[in-house]
């Protein structure tokens, strides 16, 4: 059974209305049997007793917001089948338990199936709006591959046989490959003009520039990277991770998410706390870098213009 995309009806006060919820309550009774007239006779009796066709345990429960009126839906059915060997009834004790029926000569039992919430309810179209948006985000971030340049990073910061000249090949390398991919007809500019052409920041503009120049000198002869070097390509890679980031997510204007109409009862204010938290998980897996919510994150979530102030990382 699929739930519903619709409000429910209350079947006293005839309010339309969307579930906050449903609980589950167990139901636990004597099933009513169905009996026919009682005839007796000479050392006997006999009576018809029949069994419903079909059968519920436990129910969905919600209710009318307006006259708190208790709405109830079946959560399992059971429908009753022919038990095809019935020396396969559970004994309990030895003795058979009542879990066949015996009628017309034949023993059935109640096969249940559990069933879906019949409606949708508050969670599952809060869900639903912060699934889409996730994945829109996702989405657009798997497109510039973040994952291989985090690894390199978390390598050179994790692992000490990974020298620092390794990684600056390796991230200039990636970075030229990137280039080429955005710059039209690459193979005629140099490296210094496809880095113009990005119209990035100045700031980062120079220091990709710098690194470059560093690139340079390492492939050239043996170099020892001093820790002013070092900060500078650290520097450059993480700003050139948020550009990378912010060309991706500014398009869907995530600080201007709009609700479908049938939905605005949902509370944007949890849906931006539920943005804040997907990019903070998913990029810190990806970067290990130091300070991370100070250092990187923050300054993303301000030039996004997503409203951080009351999130607790």
């Amino acid at each position: 059974m699929i739930q519903k995309r619709e409000k429910v009806k209350c079947p006293v006060c005839g309010l339309k209305f969307i579930p906050e919820s449903f609980h589950f309550e167990k139901t636990s009774f004597d099933q009513k049997e169905s009996k026919g007239e009682l005839i007796e006779f000479p050392n006997g009796k006999h009576q018809i007793e029949l069994k419903p066709f079909t059968s519920f345990r436990g129910s969905f429960v919600t209710y009318c917001p307006e006259c708190k009126y208790l709405i109830k839906f079946a959560a399992e059915i059971g429908q009753k089948e022919i038990v095809e060997d019935p020396s396969r009834i559970k004994k309990l004790g030895g003795i058979k338990k009542l879990g066949g029926i015996k009628e017309f000569g034949k023993i059935y039992k109640y096969q249940y199936e559990p069933l879906e919430k019949p409606y949708m309810d508050y969670s599952d179209y809060f869900l639903e709006t912060v699934d889409k948006i996730n994945l829109s985000i996702k989405e657009a971030l798997d497109e510039v591959d973040l994952a291989q340049w985090g690894t390199s990073y978390n390598q050179w910061k994790e692992n000490k046989s990974i020298d620092s000249f390794k990684f600056v090949i390796h991230f200039f390398s990636s970075l030229i490959i990137y280039l080429d991919s955005q710059v039209d007809e690459s193979d005629t500019k140099t490296v210094i003009q496809k880095i113009e052409e990005l119209n990035l920041s100045k700031n980062l503009e120079v220091v990709l520039k710098k690194v470059g120049d560093l690139r340079n000198k390492i492939s050239h002869e043996v170099y020892e990277l001093s820790e002013e070097e070092e900060e500078l390509v650290e520097n450059a890679f993480t700003h050139f991770m948020r550009y990378l980031i912010l060309n991706q997510l500014i398009p869907l204007n995530l600080n201007k998410i709009k609700i479908e109409k049938d939905y605005d009862f949902i509370d944007m204010d949890k849906i931006n706390y539920e943005i804040l938290r997907f990019l903070h998980l998913y990029l810190g897996n990806l970067f290990h870098i130091k300070n991370f919510y100070q250092k990187f994150l923050t300054p993303l979530f301000m030039t996004l213009k997503l409203e951080y102030e009351n999130y607790n990382p």
